[in-house]
């Protein structure tokens, strides 16, 4: 291989050639780099021979880009390998074992996958045939007693969405305690008082849907490919001398099945490599994952190597995050939260040695902002924002909230000061356009006598130009006329128009596909979704969203034949249907997003895993969101149900536990808020570690203008934000 001049952490990794090596790394250490090189490395030296080396990730883009770099390092040196090793998620190897013995599991060849997005769509629809047939008042039932009517229908949407997350998450709970449908049935009676009563309907409804349609879910295949290997031992000495070595990367967020499928698989050759960073982990109270599975291997592991060195912030935001992790680990008054993070500093990379180095900004770009409400802190942080990009145009910026309802908080501000930015969450108001111009599509079938409907369709979704007043008039001059003589061109006669400009053009483009897609036949809705996304002429992923809206509305078909074009605008058209949400959180990120320089984006904290700006705002850092101990107010803690149930997630884990008769001494609800306390805390830390040369931490005291001067209001600032400011006012001292 060419020479490359590895760091001082990353020489024994580069050096592996066998047995078992955890690898934990600090945030911008280069963790791809490595394992792309040591797996070319094993490449090149034959030390696969007898087997295949095989990568292992979570996320379809990472496999993506591992492929791409391992591919360009065997190209630059010649070697004809690609057949040696395989680059895959973690549920698309647990396909691969399902399929080499279906019949294992009592599956036939022709099982399916339910994405993600699939999955969304049915369980979203069982919650709402659950509430249809008689649900409805158990479901409202949990919500705390409440006169004011403004106020019940808050509560009732914030238990619409907490009871899709509950549900989901019980269901996967119960399925790797290999509990059943039938089973929780039998166990259930009249009598039972907990919250699995309403889910078990659900569970029944998903599981005979998935069933019927011959789906099997992400759970599922996990837990059927364990049990297959475990069942048979033919299959599992095929895939243990398939793989000579096996790299798992980003495994903090491993779950405890999936540490068990790579151990099985890994047993015979015993090489295997994990790479991760346990101050990383944030998936942990919303999933399966748990950051202790990885802490067990690397206690186990023959070798443990840590690269502790990373070259993207500035030594003064390593530092900071480095007083995060001294702080938590050392001094926090929460003693069980002590272990949220690694105790494991973060250094630069030495200087005049080859190495790229860490950014050197020529001040001290580390501040605390504090405002009055949380208005004041969205628009001062824009305005911040928009001077930073008119002094530095090539900067990259970060904006990060904790919540995906304020992520348009921000892009509607950023919109009023005129900032081109990126959302990165499902309520994205450039990424909804898509479905907005459909609804706008649809409303026009109905009403196709309706002139000011078809100007609407065609100035928002077919008319594009700079000459904005050009259109204006334009679309002024054809209101004279009816829909059936612009659609049949009967009035283009007459129109006094430049033929040639872009406003025309797009003009009668529009018409010809209206007038296709009003010809088109509505027999089956789902295809006529199809044919107006191929009349749109969209990008890559506008179209993976048509796909599954297009799935979405043919499965409503076959669960309702009486469906109508009416009810599918009322779908597309409604902003709060998770589903649509879901889709485009999904797909709009499959391909993986990298933030371009000069550019502006607004994420949650969670998004922003993985990506780093060189400026980076963190708002938000309030108690309720980032809480340091169980006295608090808490966000696992349902404001709108009644106390008894206001933790559902937590009443659910103990129930479960109750049903296997585990004999586990655990207040669930105290748990489940260290829980949230250490997860909370590893999510500032990913946070402060995505910026490369400025940081700037905010916090506001009250949520708006009319809860100004009422104490019981005041949020008040998270103790990380506190500390942390004390630490930047000492460094701002020094450099003064």
């Amino acid at each position: 291989m060419n020479n490359i001049n590895y760091r001082e952490d990353q020489l024994p990794i580069i050096s592996y050639e066998n047995g078992t090596m955890a690898v934990p790394a600090v945030p911008g250490a280069g963790k791809t780099f490595i394992v792309t090189n040591l797996v070319a490395k094993l490449l090149c030296e034959n030390k696969h021979k007898g087997g295949k080396i095989l990568i292992l990730t979570y996320m379809n883009s990472a496999v993506s880009n591992f492929k791409g770099r391992i591919k360009k390092i065997l190209q630059d040196n010649e070697i004809k390998e690609e057949s040696s090793y395989e680059v895959m998620t973690i549920h698309s190897l647990a396909v691969k074992i399902i399929k080499e013995k279906p019949e294992i599991v009592m599956l036939n060849d022709e099982f399916n996958i339910a994405d993600d997005l699939q999955k969304n769509i049915i369980l979203n629809e069982c919650i709402n045939n659950f509430k249809l047939n008689g649900g409805q008042r158990a479901f409202v039932w949990f919500l705390k007693d409440q006169k004011d009517n403004e106020w019940k229908d808050r509560m009732l949407d914030a238990w619409e969405n907490g009871f899709y997350d509950l549900v989901g998450n019980a269901i996967g709970e119960l399925k790797y305690n290999d509990i059943s449908p039938f089973d929780l049935e039998k166990i259930i009676d009249s009598d039972y008082k907990g919250i699995l009563k309403i889910i078990l309907p659900i569970y029944k409804d998903y599981d005979r849907k998935l069933k019927q349609y011959g789906l099997l879910d992400y759970d599922d295949i996990l837990i059927l490919a364990h049990k297959a290997l475990t069942l048979d031992e033919g299959l599992r000495n095929k895939f243990q001398s398939r793989y000579k070595y096996i790299f798992e990367d980003e495994c903090q967020d491993s779950n405890e099945i999936q540490g068990k499928i790579i151990k099985l698989i890994s047993k015979e050759n015993n090489n295997l490599v994990r790479v991760g960073d346990v101050n990383q982990s944030i998936t942990g109270t919303f999933s399966s994952s748990d950051p202790k599975y990885f802490k067990e291997f690397i206690r186990e592991a023959d070798n443990c190597f840590r690269m502790d060195m990373s070259n993207r912030s500035s030594k003064d935001i390593i530092d900071l995050a480095n007083r995060l992790v001294k702080y938590v680990t050392k001094e926090f008054n929460q003693i069980e939260c002590r272990e949220a993070l690694e105790s494991m500093d973060i250094k630069t990379v030495p200087e005049n040695m080859g190495y790229k180095e860490n950014p050197k900004p020529d001040v001290y770009s580390i501040n605390t902002k504090r405002y009055i409400t949380w208005k004041d802190e969205v628009e001062k942080t824009v305005i911040y924002a928009k001077n930073i990009k008119k002094k530095y145009p090539d900067k990259s910026i970060g904006i990060l909230v904790p919540y995906n309802e304020q992520i348009t908080q921000v892009a509607r501000v950023l919109i009023d000061n005129n900032l081109e930015f990126e959302e990165l969450g499902p309520n994205s108001l450039n990424k909804r356009k898509m479905l907005v111009n459909i609804s706008y599509i649809i409303d026009f079938i109905l009403n196709c006598d309706d002139i000011e409907k078809l100007i609407l369709a065609l100035d928002k979704v077919f008319i594009h130009t700079d000459n904005e007043a050009g259109k204006s008039d334009f679309l002024e001059l054809i209101k004279c006329y009816t829909t059936e003589e612009l659609i049949y061109n009967e009035s283009n006669k007459d129109l006094i128009i430049d033929t040639n400009s872009d406003v025309y053009k797009s003009y009668i483009k529009g018409i010809n596909a209206i007038k296709e897609i009003l010809e088109y036949p509505i027999t089956r809705l789902d295809l006529l979704i199809l044919f107006i996304g191929e009349k749109l002429e969209l990008e890559k992923e506008d179209r993976a969203v048509i796909d599954y809206v297009s799935f979405y509305i043919k499965y409503l078909s076959l669960e309702n034949t009486n469906m109508s074009l009416i009810d599918v605008y009322e779908i597309i058209s409604n902003t709060k249907n998770r589903v649509f949400n879901y889709i485009i959180d999904v797909v709009y990120e499959m391909n993986g997003y990298e933030p371009e320089p000069g550019s502006i984006t607004v994420c949650n904290y969670h998004k922003s895993k993985g990506l780093e700006w060189d400026c980076v705002f963190l708002l938000g850092l309030v108690q309720y969101n980032f809480p340091d101990n169980t006295g608090q107010k808490f966000q696992s803690d349902r404001w709108y149900l009644k106390d008894r149930y206001k933790n559902p997630i937590a009443i659910v884990k103990s129930e479960i536990d109750n049903i296997l008769n585990k004999s586990v001494d655990i207040d669930y609800m105290y748990q489940s808020k260290i829980d949230v306390i250490n997860e909370k805390i590893r999510l500032l830390y990913v946070g402060i570690t995505r910026a490369k040369e400025m940081l700037i931490l905010s916090c506001s005291s009250y949520k708006d203008e009319t809860e100004i001067g009422k104490k019981n209001k005041e949020q008040k600032p998270s103790i990380y934000i506190n500390e942390l400011e004390k630490h930047i006012q000492q460094k701002r001292s020094i450099k003064a």
